[in-house]
């Protein structure tokens, strides 16, 4: 029973429908914009605060949502409403507990639900409970390696599951003589595919299925056909719609009645197609086609006073149906359909063992994770999904733990529905309990921004249930739509829903666009109206031809450049009047406007392209820009040069690598110097020319080139030895200091995101090397992998998209967001089709379709089920799309302006206009739609059927100010000529190079300051802070240089011995390490000593027991000494002592000699006060006392000099930090069990 809304509730009906219905499955069909997210957290909230008899816990409730930054904001709003209800009512218990309980809320992504699955029962399959979850690029490795082992077993028929000629005749179907990359790929995407099914092998056997066709089936009998003649339909009903519009032509006065008859018979012909199509068989339509004759048109007599023009325009019609009649004949009816279906038995075979190939791919992959203890995410989903199943006879049911999930969680819910797969539905469908009549599943979500079918999210579970469900339901599931709009101003809305109600339906867009769907104005916003622009650069009157025809591929590579560059100066232009005139930007929530901040504005792009081009016109024009790329990385100069240098470490013999570092800037070899080493050694590797080179005599090396070549080879040996024994990561940052690298590109162009490039290399190292891989050779494999499979990595960012800058994004990454000024750029940039060009392409429902392949004759047809499946395909990718479209309009608050480029403006607009004559509340033509190849196809003819487009604006200049009219849309054509990319031989603004004579007075400034001395040299040398051993280290070597001026070379000559082996060398403690223990041992020992040597060696095993020592440490201290110590005059005076400090640690800033400050850091033995009062510093020496040392006066002398200054440090720091004036200064002597006072 939902409750009655109070008047002052802050939410519409649908709003609080969706926030209190109950009692059965409820899909919540949300618009952008319409606070789905407010209503879920508040149907959170409300199912903790309701009624006590109502009311549950927050652990009862399961929360999935699309990512971990969702998640993290529920549980925070829900958190601070429990808060709140606290205050009010600060002795409810039930509430204190919630909030105690919100950390453990099952609030989470489904990978997180999935993962907490697996650990709590990992006992329950074949599962390590200390697994851990595999990176991305871990995955990939061992992608990589299993699936060349399979491939290897294959090839030498270790597998039964094949034959060897069955391997062989599946890798020449799909591969070229050079590589088996494309079986790879094949693989590995076919395995991709069938892990978002639920059971992902039975899906993979079921894939020949379609293939065996009995020896009386027809064309017409093949599931896909169906769908494959809308196709052809849509294609002839577009040929048709062009012999009609020259029809009108020809009966009309324009003085072309020659071609009425022509155009009539071609006109019947197209029709009978259709007729075909629509009642007639596959054979019929075949033997129809066969009998496609154009005829030469017809000559017009010069006394028909033929309109030249209107002759021109009735010719490109009968041009147009001409190709597309001629297109559906070449692609479907050039062989018989008997023909057609042959090939498809053929390719069974072909099918079925590459179905056994990635089952073996499959079993090994997840073998090999296993042994490791590895999972990835995929694996997360099955192995929850195993565990909520258990296998009967009648297929997968609910296991006992999924029973338990059932009676404990009273409600699921399920943010971003739209974006879940199957195998996803299978595991919530688990999870939930009841049917969809009376089940507790909420879901909420959107199919016009489903936008994620790269990710095989399927949208067609959620339009079957908006679909089915009712909003009053009796035995199904409720529907809620939710459109109100809190977002955009009015303008936005009315222009989406403008758009959208003329291009998307269910035949194109798989959803009507109806009212329930459309957009209702719900913000609170100032009453001023401001239109959405479409602004258009007519490339029509460009003087640079490539414009208008590009003919080569480099000419239509400028020509995106091109268009590129124009657009982004436009939208550049329009940023920098919006920021010089202060365009006010409103905030509906607290009623103020404010001046626009760059960070205010994005731009939207299908892909991320134009990101580089984009940036440097941005960067010319000083404004900052924020571009998120996933492309780039590896083509960048200074990453190209290190993964080189990496090569060439890991493998010197390797001629272009080792060029290309010896051109780099850090050895900068010029091209003479190059040819000179080739020459030394015409024949073999370039590396053996090298060498070769520098062992010449003769002084044809320059010295320069000599010095640098010679430290390059030094450098690359200890590099090369590096590389094989130490981290890689610590390899790449030693590169980047021995060659000072880093510094170099830092002062070139750019340097800042340079350097921020070489930093992302060296964490793209650490990040492998976390990994279970290690290696230079398995790095730069994987990098090499990447690369030749068309990854790459975006390029490191200098600054972050959280400063004042224009941010330039994915239409996908903006999903979810809003900005008050949005520019949609590229509208007129083709939709991506290359993955329509390949050897086979994937379905949900048919699986793989592949083309017809005779391996044995090497030749490739296109069959009829890879026809069917591109035309499913394109149909698909064209309803998403246009969804992407829809989040592109949907994220603008305030402006939104969509920029596109055309090649010749006029002849666009004919086009638009033709659609003018059609009903207003028509929608566009379905062949015109489905036939369209970019964004503009669709806004362009939907927005010239609305009346503000009689007002556009032609003009060659950009508007100097925001135009604020009472139209909805505002149209403006701009010759391209002031913003297209300049040409050579252009007239430019001339730049002449004026050489200036050099002014004495500046001269002189310079090499004063570039040759000035620095007045505190002596302080560079020294360390900031340092420790006492090191202050008395220094001292010493200085007086030993003072009075033996060879002793330092004699210790370098001496250090040259060879040292034995580690390994077998006597494992014995150092005297370093001996005195540690020492210092230990006194630090615990009792101030009152011992009574004998058995109490003695008692204690030194408590101190074993506690850790405090190792029985190795403890094994080289002979308490006899510690006894001697406590017999001696100092530890008599040690064991009387009233006050005592052992081990004190202290930092103490004291100048040196020169009057530099240093911070020293000293640990000092024992500080004891006597029975006299007098302050004793106390300090153990370990020192071996040898001859002539071991007499006075010398041994007094060696120790003053040795130890006095340390002594005199520590009573300066107990003076200073303790206000102690240190009466006397002991050294204990361990060796000779003597003191001395220093």
């Amino acid at each position: 029973m939902i409750p009655t809304k109070p008047s002052e509730a802050i939410w519409t009906d649908e709003q609080w429908k969706a926030i209190y219905a109950e009692g059965q499955d409820i899909l919540v069909a949300a618009a952008a914009g319409s606070g789905k997210t407010a209503v879920l957290i508040e149907r959170l909230i409300q199912k903790v605060l309701a009624p006590e008899d109502k009311r549950i816990d927050v652990d009862q409730l399961l929360v999935v949502t699309f990512t971990n930054a969702s998640a993290a904001e529920m549980r925070n709003r829900m958190a601070e409403a429990l808060e709140k209800a606290i205050a009010k009512d600060p002795h409810n218990q039930f509430l204190r507990r919630q909030l105690s309980l919100i950390g453990k809320a099952q609030i989470s992504t489904l990978h997180s639900f999935c993962l907490s699955i697996c650990r709590q029962y990992a006992y329950m399959i074949d599962l390590d409970p200390g697994f851990r979850i595999a990176s991305q690029d871990e995955v990939a490795l061992l992608r990589d390696d299993v699936l060349a082992q399979v491939l290897e077993r294959a090839y030498g028929e270790k597998d039964a599951a094949f034959t060897q000629d069955e391997v062989y005749r599946l890798v020449d179907s799909f591969t070229s003589d050079r590589s088996d990359q494309q079986i790879e790929k094949l693989i590995e995407q076919l395995y991709e595919m069938s892990r978002v099914q639920p059971n992902p092998y039975a899906w993979l056997r079921t894939l020949p299925n379609a293939y065996d066709l009995a020896d009386d089936v027809t064309v017409d009998d093949l599931p896909f056909v169906k769908d494959l003649k809308k196709s052809i339909e849509h294609t002839l009903l577009a040929a048709r719609k062009n012999l009609q519009e020259m029809q009108k032509f020809a009966v009309l006065d324009f003085g072309l009645t020659a071609y009425a008859q022509v155009a009539a018979e071609e006109e019947a012909f197209v029709r009978v197609a259709l007729e075909n199509i629509q009642q007639g068989s596959w054979q019929d339509l075949y033997d129809h086609m066969q009998k496609a004759n154009w005829v030469r048109m017809p000559t017009v007599k010069k006394a028909d006073n033929a309109d030249e023009y209107a002759k021109k325009v009735a010719k490109d019609h009968r041009d147009m149906a001409k190709d597309l009649v001629k297109t559906v004949k070449d692609t479907f009816f050039v062989r018989s359909p008997e023909h057609l279906v042959k090939e498809i038995r053929d390719m069974k075979p072909i099918i079925e063992t590459l179905v056994k190939l990635t089952i073996a791919y499959s079993e090994a992959f997840k073998a090999a994770k296993l042994e490791r203890g590895l999972v990835d995410f995929s694996d997360l989903e099955h192995y929850a999904l195993e565990i909520l199943t258990e296998k009967h006879e009648d297929g997968l049911l609910a296991s006992a733990v999924a029973q338990d999930f059932q009676a404990r969680f009273k409600e699921v819910l399920v943010d971003e529905y739209q974006d879940v797969n199957m195998l996803q539905e299978t595991i919530l469908q688990l999870v939930k309990s009841g049917g969809e009549a009376d089940g507790n599943l909420f879901m909420v979500g959107d199919v016009k921004q489903s936008i994620y079918a790269f990710r095989l999210a399927e949208p067609r579970l959620f339009l079957r249930k908006y679909k089915t469900f009712l909003p009053s339901p009796h035995n199904t599931g409720m529907k809620i739509d939710l459109n109100a709009n809190f977002r955009s101003r009015q303008e936005v809305l009315n222009s989406t829903n403008y758009v959208f109600s003329q291009v998307m339906d269910e035949k194109v867009g798989e959803i009507n666009y109806d009212d329930k769907a459309a957009l209702k104005f719900s913000a609170s916003y100032t009453p001023e109206n401001v239109p959405v622009e479409l602004v258009i650069l007519d490339e029509a009157n460009a003087k640079d031809t490539s414009y208008q025809e590009a003919a080569t591929d480099e000419e239509q590579e400028i020509e995106e450049i091109g268009r590129a560059q124009q657009e982004a100066r436009y939208i550049i232009k329009r940023i920098q009047h919006m920021m010089d005139q202060g365009y006010q930007v409103y905030n509906p929530k607290d009623k103020t406007s404010r001046p626009i901040r760059y960070s205010d504005i994005v731009i939207l792009m299908r892909s991320m392209k134009w990101s580089a081009d984009l940036a440097e016109e941005f960067k010319a024009a000083g404004i900052p820009l924020y571009a998120e790329s996933s492309k780039g990385y590896f083509d960048t100069l200074e990453v190209m040069i290190m993964l080189n240098l990496l090569k060439v470490i890991d493998n010197p013999y390797q001629d272009i690598p080792l060029a290309s570092v010896l051109r780099a800037p850090f050895i900068g070899l010029n091209e003479n110097e190059l040819a000179a080493i080739r020459l030394a050694k015409r024949n073999g590797p370039y590396y053996e020319a090298l060498k070769t080179y520098l062992a010449e005599d003769g002084g044809s090396i320059r010295v320069e080139t000599r010095q640098k070549l010679e430290k390059f080879m030094l450098q690359l040996s200890e590099w090369r030895s590096a590389a094989r024994r130490g981290s890689l990561a610590d390899l790449i940052w030693d590169i980047y200091l021995k060659t000072n690298y880093y510094e170099m590109v830092g002062a070139m162009v750019n340097g800042k995101q340079r350097q921020a490039n070489l930093r992302a290399l060296h964490d793209r190292a650490l990040a492998y090397e976390n990994t279970s891989f290690r290696g230079l050779f398995r790095f730069l494999r994987f990098i090499d992998r990447m690369k030749s499979r068309g990854d790459d990595l975006g390029i490191a960012k200098s600054i972050g998209e959280a400063d004042d800058v224009v941010r330039l994004v994915t239409i996908h990454s903006s999903k979810g967001l809003e900005f008050p000024v949005v520019f949609v750029a590229g509208m007129s940039s083709k939709f991506n089709m290359q993955d329509f060009n390949g050897s086979y392409l994937f379905d949900q429902d048919f699986g793989l379709a592949v083309k017809a392949i005779d391996p044995d004759n090497r030749v490739v047809y296109t069959s009829l089920p890879y026809l069917a499946m591109k035309e499913k395909r394109i149909a698909k990718m064209k309803a998403e799309e246009m969804r992407i479209l829809y989040v592109a309009m949907t994220r603008a608050k305030e402006k939104l302006i969509l920029v596109s480029s055309v090649k010749n403006w006029e002849k666009t607009k004919e086009k638009w206009e033709a659609l003018q004559d059609l009903p207003s509340d028509a929608i566009l033509p379905d062949y015109l739609r489905a036939g369209a190849s970019n964004y503009l196809d669709w806004v362009g003819p939907a927005v010239a059927r609305h009346n503000d487009f009689l007002t556009l604006s032609i003009t060659d200049e950009a508007p100097q100010a925001e135009v604020l009219t009472d139209a909805l849309w505002q149209v403006t054509v701009l010759s391209n000529e002031r913003f297209r990319m300049k040409k050579d031989g252009e007239e430019q603004e001339a730049q002449e190079v004026v050489k200036l004579e050099p002014k004495e007075i500046l001269v002189e400034l310079l090499t004063k300051r570039f040759t000035a001395d620095y007045s505190y040299k002596q302080a560079t040398a020294k360390k900031s802070k340092t420790s006492v051993s090191e202050i008395k280290r220094f001292e010493a070597m200085q007086k030993q240089e003072e009075f033996e001026p060879t002793a330092h070379l004699l210790k370098r000559s001496t250090s040259m011995l060879a040292r034995r082996p580690l390994f077998i060398q006597e494992k014995k403690m150092s005297n370093a390490e001996i005195g540690t223990v020492v210092h230990s041992v006194m630090q615990h020992v009792p101030q009152q000593g011992f009574a004998n040597l058995d109490e003695a060696n008692a204690f030194l095993q408590h101190l074993v027991d506690r850790a405090i020592l190792r029985q190795q440490e403890a094994d080289v201290i002979n308490m006899e000494d510690v006894l001697q110590f406590f017999a001696s005059p100092i530890g008599a005076r040690f064991k009387q002592a009233t006050e005592m400090l052992r081990e004190v640690p202290f930092t103490l800033s004291r100048p040196d000699k020169d009057g530099d400050v240093q911070i020293v850091q000293g640990v000092i033995d024992c500080l004891f006060r006597d029975v006299d009062g007098r302050w004793v510093l106390l300090d153990y020496k370990t020192d071996l006392i040898r001859p002539p040392f071991h007499v006075e006066p010398q041994l007094t002398e060696e120790m003053t000099n040795r130890y006095g200054l340390q002594l005199a440090i520590y009573a300066e720091a107990i003076n200073t930090i303790k206000h102690i004036q240190v009466d006397e200064k002991v050294l204990y002597l361990y060796d000779i069990g003597e003191s001395l006072t220093i």
